[in-house]
């Protein structure tokens, strides 16, 4: 990972060492979701079928606040628990870590006998709504014994008109069907979670999402008068509705937390999804990261944010003077805090703003390095590295040494800002296959291939320590499972220290056996180190390319262009003269992502300390971020 000039003993010891780190660093778990429903589920993958008036299901939105889950959609439109039931060895179920299920309106309209707890325990077949939920649960635990699951109890229900069909109608839940109450499907989901001792979504009973709020009004004729009207609950009860002559009866000022007095709208949607996000919290399926950071502020692109969040300093004293740079000038400052969140520095009493910097006041309790800590001559054990003149040190360290000398500042920026360097354009030219996977949802599957920085080294997540932000790549496929709603997978093969003709030499094993979709290629750090020449590096490159495209012609491809090495440090070498040959090498099924003019730009407003993980070649949070920002401009609009 770093060039060192030591013995050949020591390399080894170092290179064991790496390992060891690298195999016991901290990723987020992935969580594989399915999510068993009826028609509530599958529309969360088919938002044309609700006349376009939902914008997000409750899946996506789930996604969206909890994106180490990933979901498996198993909506199926009008069926019963019953259907599910006697089809569950045909739906393609497979082991998952958690499993929903949100079924029982369709019971209850399709008049099947609810039947009772007995049912259940008994497992008397699939007979009773109780009997159905017991082949359902069976098989899911015959799936994953040790699986989370969550029961979802069906919503209440208002009278029910089909926007693409107005003859597909049916009254709501104010009236028995069968003899039978929609709250005794409901109150059997309860009473199964109960026994089971299951988590419980309990939407019937949910305040906001009661029916006489599921729609604004229901317009209709005015009987004997013909004129239309907006009836209210309960008033529209009494009024009839015929599918062949009358309007719709739900314009879209009607809707409210249902767009067709069953399906819930866009704000129906949301209230699923907190509450079942609130239920995979009780279960400790919560990210770390969750109550410390928002990763959907953390991906919004720096160059255009309306709030910087987060944005990282280093103080560095001189003498008695301790200050750091901001990258925008402020309008104004809304906190200044550690780096793990935990500690808010006060202005007056901490520091003070000017001149673009943020200032340690007197009896500051803010953390700082030295000036003269910096670079020296003296080695200092496990805080040293060796420098780039000869027979000097630089200040360094991994794991949290400097993130937690860091502060972290949010602000809302003049608007008028300053930001000259690379600004990512959309690369529907050069990767169209990569976004009509997503735009289609039809599921991209990524590679991540590098060194150290691809593998997320400094990372706060990586290291295990707050905020817990996740490696950039991640936060790369994060940020697209939330603005697509599409199923991405990915794989990271990147191996600390390695350079680009390691991966040349190992394409095939690290990627080609995996057949991604996008590949993202992140070598260059420590060929620079190593004095690579800019023409053999691109060779090397684009002898990985056309290895994949050999065994795959579709794949395409991100290159980066690597960030800069401290200047100050021996690894400081050609890493600057490599993104003009990357960029002979862009061409349809090849984009570019120029982290080396990023890195230059921001060098001229911060200091390399600002911005670094371990002061010599790894980024910290900060300037992470700014590598998922500029590979997700990319790929999104």
């Amino acid at each position: 990972m770093y060039r060192y000039d030591v013995s050949i003993n020591m390399k080894k010891i170092i290179i064991v060492v790496l390992f060891i780190f690298f195999m016991c660093s901290f990723r987020e778990r992935e969580y594989t979701w399915i999510a068993i429903g009826d028609s509530i589920t599958y529309l969360n993958d088919h938002l044309d079928e609700t006349g376009n008036r939902v914008q997000k299901g409750y899946l996506t939105r789930v996604v969206e606040s909890m994106p180490n889950f990933r979901y498996v959609n198993q909506g199926h439109n009008g069926w019963t628990s019953g259907g599910i039931a006697e089809n569950i060895g045909s739906l393609g179920l497979f082991k998952a870590d958690v499993y929903s299920v949100f079924l029982g309106t369709n019971d209850w309209w399709q008049g099947r006998p609810v039947g009772n707890i007995d049912d259940y325990k008994q497992n008397r077949g699939n007979t009773t709504a109780y009997g159905s939920f017991r082949i359902i649960i069976d098989k899911i635990r015959s799936l994953n014994p040790e699986a989370k699951i969550i029961m979802i109890t069906p919503m209440q229900r208002n009278d029910f008109v089909y926007i693409a069909d107005p003859n597909n109608n049916a009254y709501g839940s104010y009236r028995n069907k069968n003899g039978q109450s929609l709250e005794e499907f409901a109150n059997a989901v309860t009473a199964i979670g109960k026994y089971e001792r299951f988590a419980v979504v309990d939407l019937y009973h949910d305040k906001r999402l009661g029916i006489e709020k599921l729609v604004h009004f229901k317009r209709l004729k005015t009987p004997g008068k013909g004129a239309y009207k907006n009836y209210v609950y309960p008033q529209s009860v009494d009024i009839s509705f015929d599918a062949r002559k009358d309007e719709y009866p739900y314009p879209l000022a009607a809707v409210n937390v249902t767009y067709d007095g069953l399906h819930p709208s866009d704000k129906g949607n949301a209230i699923i999804a907190n509450a079942l996000s609130a239920a995979f919290k009780q279960l400790g399926l919560a990210p770390r990261w969750n109550g410390l950071i928002d990763l959907k502020k953390y991906n919004e692109p720096f160059w255009e944010a309306d709030t910087i969040t987060d944005e990282s300093i280093q103080i560095i004293k001189d003498g008695n003077d301790g200050r750091g740079s901001l990258l925008f000038s402020p309008k104004k400052i809304l906190s200044v805090k550690s780096t793990d969140q935990k500690i808010t520095f006060i202005k007056g009493k901490d520091w003070r703003y000017g001149d673009g910097k943020i200032s340690m006041t007197k009896g500051s309790t803010i953390p700082f390095l030295k000036r003269e800590d910096l670079v020296f001559w003296d080695s200092k054990p496990g805080l040293s590295m060796k420098g780039k003149v000869p027979g000097s040190f630089v200040l360094f360290n991994e794991n949290a040494y400097f993130s937690g000398r860091q502060i972290s500042v949010t602000y809302i920026p003049e608007k008028k800002r300053n930001w000259d360097g690379p600004v990512p354009s959309f690369q529907v030219a050069n990767l169209p296959s990569a976004i009509k996977k997503l735009e289609t949802k039809k599921g991209l599957d990524i590679v991540f291939y590098g060194n150290s920085i691809e593998a997320g080294y400094n990372a706060s997540g990586f290291e295990n320590v707050p905020p817990y932000m996740p490696a950039w790549p991640e936060l790369v496929v994060y940020r697209l499972r939330c603005v697509y709603g599409a199923p991405v997978t990915y794989h990271n093969t990147s191996v600390p220290g390695k350079l680009a003709m390691w991966g040349l030499d190992s394409v095939q094993s690290h990627v080609c056996a995996y057949r991604p979709d996008l590949v993202i290629i992140g070598f260059g750090m420590n060929d620079g180190s190593e004095n690579v020449s800019p023409v053999q590096y691109r060779d090397q490159i684009s002898g990985i390319i056309n290895a994949v495209w050999a065994n795959k012609p579709d794949t395409e491809f991100i290159i980066i262009a690597p960030m800069l090495a401290n200047p100050d440090a021996v690894q400081s070498g050609l890493q600057a003269n490599y993104r003009t040959e990357l960029e002979k090498l862009v061409k349809k099924g090849v984009a570019l992502a120029d982290m080396t003019g990023v890195h230059a730009e921001l060098l001229k407003h911060k200091s390399y300390q600002d911005m670094t993980g371990n002061n010599v070649n790894h980024p910290n949070d900060y300037l992470a971020r700014w590598y998922a920002q500029i590979i997700g401009g990319l790929l999104i609009k």
